[in-house]
């Protein structure tokens, strides 16, 4: 039971009341963009913004796009924004500061 599944994350008061699914939060209006980037309202938890970003990027990675530059060059742009999106989310639920 205490093997390598077992991981303890540390996480501060800030991000354990900000990851609760039956508060509400108010998030800052210059990161609704950013949620809705990632296809979420704002406020989604964490967790839920963590996976958006990863089924986003299994669409739009541009090694899955390099039939063409443009191609390659259009889904490298998405992802650039996909992860700047969740970066920032990530940073202010982390710190409760924006970016």
């Amino acid at each position: 039971m205490l093997g390598s599944s077992f991981r303890r994350e540390k996480k501060s008061a800030f991000t354990a009341a900000r990851t609760s699914t039956a508060e509400k939060i108010s998030v800052p209006k210059e990161l609704y963009s950013d949620f809705f980037r990632l296809g979420l309202r704002p406020g989604a938890p964490l967790t839920a913004c963590k996976s958006a970003q990863r089924d986003l990027l299994k669409v739009h990675h541009p090694d899955r796009h390099a039939e063409t530059y443009l191609s390659w060059k259009s889904a490298t742009e998405i992802a650039s924004s996909i992860n700047a999106s969740f970066q920032r989310i990530s940073y202010w639920y982390q710190t409760g500061i924006l970016d």
